[in-house]
């Protein structure tokens, strides 16, 4: 081959490489520079295929880890779903009972207050009606003390009078039985 040298002249814009102008290697130059890209994007290729294939394995990994989660998780919530169903069946049982106890108890309660209500309306009623019994009887004890008092002022002017009839006979009979003498 030939050792002469090519002349290098401006690269024009949008060209890559230089060419050489002027002489036969031209081509052959021109087939080593094409002939370097063609190697830097082959081996770039297959590091991004590479990479490709890293990444695709390393989500079929994932993919089986989620898979074997989501197994775990199943198993788990079909667990929690047998042991809890009978635990949950009992607290409705406790929560119906629950509801009907007070239910219960509040019918009680209503009528516990009814017949409370129905009682205080007798104690008023019965309260009022000694109340009225109270004063007839205090104006009955007023109208029998007046009567009583009247009635001893009554017997005090008969017992008056009758001493004084009395004395009245004693002092005629005298005098009747000092005439009979």
């Amino acid at each position: 081959m030939d050792s002469v040298k090519p002349k290098l002249t401006a690269v024009p814009a949008g060209r890559m490489f230089p060419r050489s102008v002027g002489t036969a290697r031209h081509d052959v130059e021109e087939e080593t520079v094409t002939g370097w890209a063609a190697v830097l994007t082959a081996v770039s290729t297959a590091v991004m295929a590479i990479a490709v294939v890293v990444f695709v394995v390393a989500l079929v990994s994932s993919m089986r880890r989620m898979i074997d989660l989501s197994k775990s998780v199943e198993r788990l919530v079909d667990t929690l779903d047998r042991d809890a169903r009978p635990a949950l069946q009992a607290v409705r049982r406790t929560a119906d009972e629950a509801s009907r106890l007070a239910i219960l108890v509040r019918d009680e309660v209503d009528g516990i207050t009814g017949t409370s209500k129905k009682l205080r309306g007798r104690i008023e009623r019965t309260t009022k009606s000694l109340e009225e019994r109270f004063i007839e009887f205090e104006t009955l004890l007023d109208l029998l003390q007046d009567e009583v008092e009247e009635t001893a002022l009554d017997v005090a002017a008969a017992l008056r009078t009758t001493r004084r009839g009395a004395g009245l006979f004693r002092t005629m009979r005298r005098v009747f039985k000092r005439r009979k003498r």
